[in-house]
């Protein structure tokens, strides 16, 4: 079964760079772990303030989140701070952008990766989770499209047939 993925990896390796007219690799291009971005949101709750809601949103590496979770406990305690959403992004400065204008254009403060929903806001953490995910899948729908529309035009100039030979 492993072989078999690996097997797949290498001719989907070889497909994308005929695809995109990039030159191929000589060698097999093994995945590494610590090269995946991951993009996570992280609620905190303050018990002095009930009805004022926050989330920390961050983006990076899994050994980077961390660093975060615990730069994050230390300014907020560690009772009040736990991860709700995280998820590998194609690209976590992007997606960050996207999530952060997103709640911008709801009239939410944002400061760099702080979000705060206004007083008295029906938005809890699942709603966010799910809000999150919708923009996700957005997303992905979107690079979706711009791989199958380069995929059209590869099929197109690509796989045409060669003329009838003549007898």
């Amino acid at each position: 079964m492993a072989r078999n993925r690996v097997n797949t990896d290498n001719k989907m390796e070889k497909y994308w760079r005929r695809l995109f007219y990039m030159q191929p690799i000589a060698g097999s291009t093994p995945l590494d772990s610590d090269t995946i971005e991951y993009f996570g949101i992280f609620s905190i709750s303050e018990s002095h303030v009930a009805t004022q809601k926050r989330w920390y949103i961050y983006y990076g590496l899994r050994s980077e989140r961390l660093k975060v979770m615990e730069r994050i406990r230390k300014k907020y305690g560690k009772k009040h701070v736990w991860e709700i959403f995280q998820i590998a992004t194609f690209s976590g400065v992007g997606f960050h952008k996207i999530v952060r204008e997103y709640f911008c254009n709801l009239k939410w403060f944002t400061s760099r990766n702080l979000l705060e929903a206004p007083l008295n806001s029906h938005y809890n953490d699942e709603r966010l989770v799910k809000t999150v995910s919708d923009l996700n899948s957005k997303e992905l729908r979107r690079i979706f499209d711009y791989i199958m529309i380069q995929h059209d035009w590869f099929k197109r100039y690509n796989d045409q047939k060669a003329p009838p030979a003549k007898h």
